[in-house]
C-alpha cells in the first residue's frame, strides 16, 4: 500500500499511496453530483440544466483535492504505523500532496510529504566540546553593583568643578564624528549624545579612553571594529573618531549608613557589610545562571551542527515570522524604511532574510536538543528543592530558595547525565565555594 523516499537534507519523507483508480472515479461522481445539486443555471428551470453547464460552475479541482485529502485522512493511522516501524516519526502536518495519473494504470499514485520530527540519535554530548565559564566576583563588581543600586535613589548633576575628570559610570555628553581610512563613514556621528562610560554601548575601547578627560577636552578616540560588526564593510577595520566633550554628568553620592539598609526591609541585611555579602551572593547566583544557561545552549547547538541531523523548515516557520515581524517593527519605530536600512548597513534583502532564517533555526535547533538532553533525566525535585535551601535563605524568601536548589541540582545531575563530569564537579565546587559557603 505504501513506499516511501526519505531526504536526510531537508529532514522529509515523501510516501506513496495507491488508490484504486475505480474506488476514486466513483467517489468523484458522487462528489460532483453532490455540489451540482443545488446549482441554478440561468435560462433553466431546477434540475433542467445540461450537466455540462453545471459542470462549469463547480471548481472540479477543490472538489478533488478535498477527495484525495479526505482518502489520506483515512490512511493516516496505516501510514504512520508503516512510518514507525521504518523508525521514522512524523509531525502530523502535510507540506505538500500531490497526484501522479496515468489514465492506463489500474491506480493513482498520491504523493504526500510529510517532515520527520528528528530524534538526533546520533548526538554524543560527551564528545562536543565547549568550555564552561564561571563567574568570577570581585570586590570591584560588588561595589559597581552597590553604586548602580543606589544610583535609583539619587540623580545625576552636571560637574561643575572645573578640574573634575571623567569616571567610570559617569555620563559625558559629547559631539563624535568617525573616520575610516581618512574619510568620514554612515552612522558614525552625533551631537551633544549622552553616553554613559561602562555601560560598553560602543565598540570596546571607546568608552575606556573618555576616562580621565576633563569637561571640554577635545582629542581623538582610535578603535578597532569588531570581525563580528553588523555593517559587514566595517567589520574588522580601524577608525578614529573626533571628540569633544561638552558636559560631565555625574551621580550624587549617599551616605551608606545603616539606616538606608533598614529601610530594604531584608531580614538579612542590617548595615553596609550586610547587603555587600548579600550583593556578592546574588553575583554569584546571576553570574552562575547565566553561564549555566550559556553553556547548555552552546553545547545544544555545536551538537546541532555537528549532527548529520538537521531539522525541516517548518519547525522554525514560526520563529522566522516572529523574528521578521520584531525587525519591521523596530525599523517602524525608527522611523526608516527597509530600503534605507539596506543601504545603510550595505547589505541586502537577502542577506537579512538568510540572517534571520539561521537565527530561528538556531533557536529551534537549541530547543530539540536541550530536550534531547533531559529525556532520561531523572533526579527527587522533592529532595532538590531542599538540598540547597537552607543556604540560599539568607538570600530570597524560603520558595525561591526552593527553586534555586531545584535549578542548582538540575544542571548538576543534567550535566552528569551527558557526559560532563567535570563540568558537574566543577559546579559542585562553586555552589560550596561561592553560594553556600
Amino acid at each position: 500500500m505504501f513506499k516511501h523516499k526519505f531526504n536526510a537534507d531537508k529532514n522529509e519523507v515523501l510516501v506513496t499511496l495507491k488508490w484504486e483508480r475505480s474506488d476514486f472515479e466513483t467517489k468523484l461522481q458522487k462528489s460532483l453530483d453532490l455540489a451540482v445539486k443545488n446549482i441554478k443555471v440561468p435560462g433553466y428551470r431546477p434540475g433542467k440544466a445540461p450537466k455540462e453547464k453545471l459542470l462549469q460552475r463547480v471548481d472540479i479541482l477543490a472538489v478533488q483535492d478535498r477527495l484525495i485529502k479526505d482518502y489520506v485522512n483515512s490512511k493516516w493511522n496505516d501510514l504512520t504505523k508503516y512510518l514507525d516501524d521504518k523508525k521514522l516519526k512524523v509531525l502530523n502536518y502535510i507540506l505538500n500532496l500531490s497526484q501522479e495519473d496515468n489514465k492506463d494504470d489500474e491506480y493513482i499514485n498520491l504523493d504526500v510529504h510529510l517532515p520527520v520530527i528528528p530524534s538526533f540519535d546520533d548526538v554524543d554530548f560527551s564528545k562536543v566540546d565547549i568550555k564552561l565559564t564561571l563567574p568570577k566576583v570581585t570586590k570591584e563588581n560588588v561595589k559597581d553593583d552597590i553604586n548602580h543600586f543606589t544610583s535609583h535613589l539619587t540623580t545625576k548633576t552636571e560637574v561643575k568643578e572645573k578640574t573634575a575628570k571623567t569616571q567610570l559610570r559617569d555620563t559625558v555628553v559629547l559631539d563624535f564624528k568617525g573616520f575610516i581610512d581618512d574619510v568620514a563613514f554612515e552612522g558614525g556621528e552625533a551631537t551633544h549624545y549622552e553616553l554613559e562610560l561602562g555601560s560598553n554601548s560602543f565598540i570596546a575601547g571607546f568608552e575606556d579612553q573618555l576616562l580621565g578627560k576633563k569637561t571640554g577636552y577635545e582629542g581623538e578616540v582610535n578603535v578597532t571594529f569588531p570581525t563580528t560588526y553588523f555593517v559587514k564593510e566595517y567589520a574588522g577595520k580601524e577608525a578614529i573618531f573626533k571628540v569633544k566633550i561638552h558636559k560631565i554628568l555625574r551621580q550624587s553620592t549617599l551616605a551608606l549608613d545603616d539606616s538606608v539598609f533598614e529601610k530594604l526591609g531584608h531580614k538579612n541585611v542590617k548595615n553596609l557589610k550586610d547587603f555587600e555579602k548579600l550583593t556578592e551572593l546574588k553575583l554569584n547566583l546571576e553570574g552562575l545562571s547565566s553561564a549555566l544557561t550559556k553553556y547548555v545552549e552552546e553545547l545544544a547547538f555545536e551538537a546541532y551542527k555537528q549532527s548529520k541531523t538537521k531539522l525541516n523548515k517548518i519547525f522554525f516557520e514560526k520563529e522566522i515570522t516572529k523574528l521578521k515581524n520584531e525587525f519591521n517593527k523596530n525599523l517602524e519605530q525608527f522611523g526608516i524604511k527597509k530600503r534605507e536600512y539596506i543601504s545603510l548597513l550595505k547589505t541586502s534583502e537577502k542577506a537579512i532574510d538568510d540572517e534571520i532564517n539561521a537565527s530561528a533555526e538556531k533557536t529551534a535547533a537549541i530547543s530539540f536538543l536541550r530536550s534531547k538532553m533531559i529525556e532520561n533525566l531523572k533526579f527527587d525535585q522533592k529532595a532538590a528543592k531542599e538540598q540547597f535551601k537552607d543556604k540560599l535563605a539568607y538570600y530570597s524568601q524560603e520558595s525561591e530558595a526552593e527553586n534555586i536548589s531545584e535549578f542548582l541540582v538540575h544542571n548538576i545531575e543534567l550535566l552528569k547525565l551527558i557526559g560532563k563530569a567535570k563540568e558537574s564537579k566543577d559546579i559542585e565546587n562553586f555552589i560550596a565555594k561561592k553560594i553556600t559557603k
